[in-house]
């Protein structure tokens, strides 16, 4: 079995015959002249000045502390099935949840609500918008406008996350020893109470983000727009799940508007997937093929609307009375299928329909 303390022994005798610019800040640490945190700071400043020494050094690392690698050996899933254990080191995500992340990923940029980090450099941030509008194109636009409003204020949040992540250097010394470790050090920084001012208030990792509010694109503007920026609004309304959450609102209204022209009393309640009495479910979905076989001027939520309401007044037969709708969207991209969910819920009384 292998020693850790005798490894890293003998990477710290490398390390001190190898790289004489680091020696004497090794030595002050070993003699108890300056502290552990003091020298694993000298040691990263004089590294960031130095990227080649920097690369020679991960490398060195990366050998010598090899055998303290914990080797990949997946064991049962846990009870959940979302875990694989393993016999040493951390445990790793099932890989069927690993795919259905990437699938969504694909298609939505981020998901801040399962990221523990920052947000990625590049990644558009996810986020619904507050509206009943139904126009497929228009609701694109919005979208598209509520994630550059944010992108915005996580740019001019940037220099306080790095403050709080300090000296990234100190970091750079933490990932010759592996990624997860690195990761987990950030975590660590970030989440030190501090999280207030690591994220902007509308865009918290581990959080859904509420909806946006923003102002609805004119007639003038949408007619503006050239048949390809009219194809990819559409579909960056149906393919992300914050488009599918934004149309919630006008969706329900439709149906609730349908069912009460049906004789029904309607309350409606935010969807609880533990709601209980339910008396009737209709669900729509139609297929994502890409951004080419959009048709923007194709009234998605109204046809989805129509076919809920039909459905569910079909099952409840010739009953009426006070129920409760509720809506949800279906997120099955693994499947290429999405779309919205209705259920009714018991009121009291529900009875037959008038004669």
């Amino acid at each position: 079995m292998t020693d850790p303390t005798q490894v890293f022994q003998q990477f710290a005798e490398q390390v001190a015959d190898e790289f004489p610019e680091l020696r004497k800040i090794l030595d002050q640490a070993k003699n108890g002249r300056i502290s552990e945190t003091d020298a694993m700071r000298d040691l990263a400043e004089v590294m960031q000045g130095s990227p080649e020494l920097s690369t020679r050094f991960q490398k060195v690392a990366m050998e010598a502390l090899a055998p303290l690698r914990p080797e990949d050996e997946p064991q049962p899933l846990d009870h959940d099935g979302l875990i694989m254990h393993k016999e040493r080191g951390l445990p790793r995500l099932n890989p069927l949840v690993e795919a259905a992340l990437i699938e969504r990923a694909q298609f939505d940029n981020d998901m801040p609500e399962l990221r523990t980090g920052g947000l990625p450099r590049g990644v558009a941030p996810a986020v619904a918008v507050d509206t009943d509008v139904r126009d497929p194109v228009a609701l694109g636009r919005m979208l598209t406008d509520a994630s550059d409003e944010v992108a915005g204020k996580i740019e001019a949040n940037e220099p306080a996350r790095q403050k709080l992540i300090g000296d990234a250097a100190t970091l750079s010394l933490v990932a010759a020893a592996g990624t997860a470790l690195t990761k987990q050090a950030e975590r660590d920084l970030l989440f030190d109470g501090k999280d207030d001012q690591a994220d902007v208030p509308v865009y918290r990792r581990g959080a859904v983000p509420a909806p946006l509010v923003v102002v609805q694109p004119s007639g003038a503007a949408l007619l503006a727009l050239t048949p390809e920026e009219r194809k990819q609004s559409a579909w960056t309304f149906l393919s992300t799940t914050q488009g599918r959450r934004s149309a919630v609102t006008g969706l329900v209204q439709l149906i609730e508007a349908k069912l009460t022209g049906e004789g029904f009393a309607v309350t409606v309640e935010k969807f609880d997937p533990k709601g209980q009495g339910i008396l009737a479910y209709h669900e729509w979905s139609v297929g994502i093929d890409g951004p080419g076989a959009m048709q923007p001027a194709f009234s998605l939520i109204d046809i989805a609307a129509v076919s809920i309401a039909k459905g569910l007044t079909r099952t409840m037969g010739d009953r009426r009375g006070r129920v409760t709708l509720d809506v949800t969207p279906i997120n099955t991209v693994d499947i290429r299928s999405v779309g919205w969910a209705g259920r009714l819920r018991s009121g009291d009384p529900i009875l037959p329909a008038a004669g």
